[in-house]
This record gives C-alpha cells, structure tokens and sequence, in this order.
C-alpha cells in the first residue's frame, strides 16, 4: 500500500466516525406516581422513550418560570426523571402545573402544562 491509499483509510475512518457521532441518542424519562415524597405508587412506573414525547416534556421543563420559595407539604402527583435531573410535579386539569427539582424541594417553578405535555407524561385527570 502506499501512502496515499493510507492516509484516504485514515481520512475516511475518521469521518465515519465524526458522522457517527452526531446522531442522535435516545433517552429515557422515567416518571412514577408518588404516595407521599419518599413513597412511589407501585405498579405507576412509565418509561417514555418516544422521542417526540421526550421533546415535549425537556421543552416544557425549559421553558419553566421561577415561581420561588415556598415550604409546601402537599404531596405532589409524579417524580420524573429527566437526563438532567429528577423533579417532583404538580398537575390538575388546569393549563399551569408545578415543578421543582428533588434537591431543592422549596423552590419551585411554573411550567405551561399543554395537552401535548400532559398526553406525553400519559396525564390522566383523577
């Protein structure tokens, strides 16, 4: 082989593998239904690995709005578990829910909760 057919491999190789590592990585969100704040529901864990649905809810969670500081001890519906974190989530039948992040319990943030983003968490109103 001579030098050129080595360095055309070599360049090749190394833009299969730049190509391959864009492409996108599927996640997945883990959300449960909780009893209480350390107590989930048995048998309410949803893996969501749509990809469309994973988008709804990372865009609703990054769109939050700092609502602030408060000492709450109502229990909230789910835990969800997202790449960047795990958040506890208040919701009702209402467009507006709740959201705030296990680590920081107090603090909390406002989240537009569409139908979109209530039909990818599989939202059911109770």
């Amino acid at each position: 082989m001579n030098i050129k057919t080595i360095l055309f491999v070599i360049i090749c190789t190394m833009w299969l593998v730049a190509c391959d590592s864009t492409r996108e990585t599927i996640n997945t969100i883990e959300i449960q239904e909780l009893i209480n704040f350390e107590e989930e529901k048995p048998d309410t864990l949803q893996l969501i690995s749509d990809v469309k649905d994973i988008k709804i809810i990372e865009k609703t969670f990054k769109k939050a709005r700092e609502f602030g500081e408060v000492d709450n001890q109502i229990v909230p519906q789910y835990k969800i578990k997202l790449s960047d974190g795990e958040y506890y989530l208040w919701i009702d039948h209402t467009k507006t829910g709740t959201i705030a992040n296990i680590k920081s319990r107090n603090m909390f943030y406002n989240i537009r909760a569409s139908e979109e983003f209530k039909e990818a968490i599989n939202y059911k109103n109770k």
